[in-house]
């Protein structure tokens, strides 16, 4: 799937260039060779600035976008173990119970893991509370049984707990102002390189070039896992795919 920020990521680089061409002569007229001392200083610490602070954005997206991937893995092995575990009761009824509100609940959030909104979060959310009704069923017949019913009551506290932070993650967006900085420091230094004395025009240009598409991959990077549900990294179904196949195996 591409990015929705892939169009204008090229458009800017292009723009970029156009305007380098346009603005190389003009450059070269207006400012001195005494002029490169101060400008050199300027590029180098708008870049030790702009290293610091993308990594550390770049970081904190990543962290966010894999541990979203994690929870969800989590979620579903726990919910794989439920399924396991309920098995062992070698009662027909509470294993068909089990195997039909898991696979609700797991259709049902994949259909939606890509749909942000009220009904298809409350849609979710009640398939999820209905997987907890299993524990209404189960009444444990000897020993054995109550130290399954313990191992089932906590999968299912694994499987809300992974599920909650899974979605604490996904509420906790990188905020406004990191994103403003990283953007304000990126036009910052795309526009000190407009300053840099070169004798060749096509080699300004390819300068500009590289310039401008080093910085448009790293704000596609940050802008594109902070929306993890779309664009080139998004969060993988298949956790998911194989537990709605687990249940189909006898």
């Amino acid at each position: 799937m591409i990015s929705r920020l892939f169009l204008p990521f090229l458009i800017l680089v292009i723009l970029i260039v156009i305007i380098s061409k346009a603005t190389y002569q003009s450059f070269n007229n207006y400012f001195l060779p005494s002029d490169t001392p101060s400008i050199d200083i300027f590029l180098n610490f708008i870049g030790v600035v702009y290293a610091i602070i993308s990594a550390f954005v770049v970081f904190e997206a990543g962290s966010r976008f894999n541990g979203i991937n994690e929870e969800l893995s989590k979620e579903f092995i726990a919910l794989r173990n439920v399924f396991s575990i309920i098995k062992s009761f070698n009662d027909p009824e509470l294993i068909e119970l089990c195997r039909v509100k898991i696979r609700n609940y797991s259709v049902t959030l994949k259909k939606k893991l890509y749909t942000n909104g009220p009904k298809a979060k409350k849609e979710v959310s009640s398939k999820f509370r209905e997987i907890f009704t299993i524990l209404d069923k189960i009444e444990p017949k000897n020993e054995k049984e109550k130290i399954l019913l313990g191992r089932v009551v906590d999968s299912l506290s694994s499987y809300g707990n992974s599920r909650s932070r899974r979605l604490g993650l996904i509420e906790s967006e990188i905020s406004k102002l990191e994103l403003f900085l990283v953007v304000f420091l990126s036009l910052s230094l795309i526009v000190g390189f407009f300053f840099v004395r070169l004798s060749n025009v096509y080699l300004f240009m390819s300068l500009m070039a590289i310039v401008s598409s080093a910085v448009g991959f790293i704000l596609l990077i940050i802008f594109d896992m902070n929306s993890p549900f779309n664009g080139f990294w998004t969060i993988s179904s298949e956790p998911i795919s194989r537990t709605i196949e687990f249940l189909e195996e006898d």
